[in-house]
């Protein structure tokens, strides 16, 4: 539903005979195009009829990419069960309390204590990534076990020293792996990715370097980068405030369950931040990546109730770009900019960012401990898979061996082989404020006219039960052209829709005919005049 060439929207489906299992159910970020859409969700019709064989939805960890659907989808899933680790069911369970009508538990799957779900072995086994209790899955099937290596990398210094359980991983490996599912977003880069615990030296140096408020904005599930943000702000003797109610969350959450030790007294309430001197304050702030309304954003416009950018203050941004959300977060640096803050980023300074995703030579590890048969590389574009194909084919493996799907292409596996399946229709859900899938394409296209384009309304006024007897046109122009300053092209138009329905009178049999006259006539009439193509919303008036 989700996860094939591309990084975001993560949803796959297993299927065997009557029994079907879920893994993960994440957000999309919509692209510059799709204007007024908050964000995507996985296209989960093909389930619709199949609700009474879905065994369990499993998670294998707490990001928003691989959880934030959750409010949307469930509820067509029908009570659906759900299983995580310990923090991801946590997060999980603290996001649905804010929505009604939604099943609140997530069961815990404990890593390394297999579960049966119908014909599913399913077992979830520790890894490295970018928020603490990140599992990769163990699915045993009647035709062969897959391992299912959703994000990840092996960081055998990690933060909270939890290190990657090598051993499951290479057991299941010495078992025999028919189908390796591969995280491969870092196929692109040579080596291994560093430790996120690299970046302690980072936040060391530049919070040693800030004359007012250390500000570090990050994704608001990267729990681990925030702990780290703390930890520099505690040996500096700076309070921590947090802008944003999915960090806070967040934060609460790992606190609660002890993935997250901060002293007594460190955390204050954003309301009181601007009571302290700014040398003496660290705030956690949401909106890394621009999301329009998010705490930093509404920081850069300076209209945030708790706090303001001053000349001294520091911003670091400890996140990499989002595909499609690179213009946002440009345009948010450039603001805070404009307010005198020093504005920390990977373009002018290297060592910000350690990413959560396996480099080249974490994946060649991977496919080394579970010497699978077939690879499928997920959760990257296409040109990602692309690279991780070459870099299978450079460990021995043959192309007919690395599956390359389509978005929306199936995958049969067999105890001989796995092969590429046929298509199913998945498009686009994208959620708009309340409504959610009732903006399809027609409309993101009528929004883009819109917004390039403008809008003309004709107000077509005729005799009653004569509808070729014009009496008046109005147009009343918006985004396309000031209608003070051009009431000639405006008066050349309505004159140009008068003459058009005198010369076809005898043609005009409905209203709905008339409409259509009116707008091709200016349609034509505007861009010959001028270039453009406003739409044209042609209203019929009977007087």
């Amino acid at each position: 539903m989700g996860g094939f060439g591309k990084v975001t929207s993560n949803m796959f489906v297993y299927e065997y005979g009557d029994d079907i299992l879920l893994v993960d159910c994440g957000i999309g970020f919509p692209t510059e195009d799709m204007l007024g859409v908050d964000l995507l969700i996985p296209d989960v019709s093909y389930l619709k009829n199949k609700h009474k064989s879905i065994r369990a939805l499993v998670l294998t960890h707490g990001h928003e990419d691989h959880t934030g659907a959750l409010p949307y989808i469930l509820p067509q899933l029908k009570n659906v069960p759900v299983y995580a680790s310990k923090l991801t069911a946590h997060l999980v369970m603290e996001k649905l309390a804010e929505y009604e009508g939604i099943p609140k538990l997530v069961n815990i799957l404990v890593p390394g204590q297999p579960l049966t779900l119908g014909k599913f072995t399913v077992e979830s086994t520790r890894i490295s990534h970018s928020i603490p209790d990140a599992t990769n899955l163990i699915i045993k099937t009647p035709v062969g076990t897959v391992y299912h290596g959703s994000d990840f990398k092996f960081d055998f210094s990690p933060v909270d020293s939890v290190l990657p359980d090598v051993g499951a991983i290479a057991a299941a490996g010495n078992s025999g792996v028919q189908l390796l599912l591969s995280d491969c977003l870092g196929s692109e880069r040579k080596g291994y990715t560093p430790s996120e615990k690299t970046l302690e030296e980072m936040f060391e140096r530049e919070i040693n370097t800030c004359p007012g408020k250390f500000i570090v904005t990050t994704m608001g599930s990267n729990i681990s980068r925030f702990r780290q943000a703390i930890d520099a702000a505690v040996r500096h003797g700076r309070r921590v405030a947090v802008l944003g109610r999915s960090i806070g969350r967040n934060l609460n959450v790992a606190q609660n369950l002890g993935y997250l030790k901060v002293p007594k007294g460190v955390f204050i309430d954003p309301k009181q931040a601007r009571r302290f001197p700014p040398q003496n304050l660290c705030l956690l702030v949401a909106g890394s990546q621009g999301q329009t309304g998010s705490a930093m954003d509404r920081l850069s416009m300076g209209e945030h109730q708790d706090a303001a950018i001053k000349s001294g203050d520091k911003i670091v941004f400890s996140s990499d770009y989002i595909p499609g959300t690179e213009s946002a977060t440009q345009s948010l640096i450039d603001s805070l900019s404009k307010l005198g803050a020093t504005v920390v980023y990977s373009n002018i300074t290297d060592n910000l960012h350690v990413s959560g995703h396996g480099s080249q030579q974490d994946l060649l590890l991977m496919m080394a401990l579970t010497r699978p048969k077939y690879l499928l590389p997920i959760g990257g574009t296409y040109r990602h898979m692309v690279q991780y194909s070459r870099l299978a084919q450079s460990m021995g493996y043959q192309a007919s061996q690395i599956l390359l799907p389509e978005f929306n292409q199936t995958i049969d596996m067999s105890p001989e082989d796995v092969k590429l399946g046929s298509v199913v229709e998945v498009k686009n859900v994208m959620v708009d404020g309340l409504g959610v899938g009732d903006v399809g394409h027609v409309v993101l296209r009528d929004r883009q006219v819109l917004a390039e384009e403008g809008v003309v309304v004709a107000v077509v006024q005729t005799k009653q039960n004569q509808l070729s007897q014009i009496e008046n046109v109005d147009l009343i122009s918006r985004g396309f052209v000031f209608n003070k300053e051009n009431t000639n092209l405006l008066s050349e138009a309505s004159a140009q829709v008068k003459q058009n329905v005198s010369r076809k009178a005898g043609h005009i049999d409905s209203e709905r005919h008339l409409r259509e006259l009116v707008a091709d006539t200016l349609e034509r009439f505007f861009f010959e005049k001028t270039g453009r193509r406003p739409m044209i919303l042609p209203v019929v008036v009977e007087v």
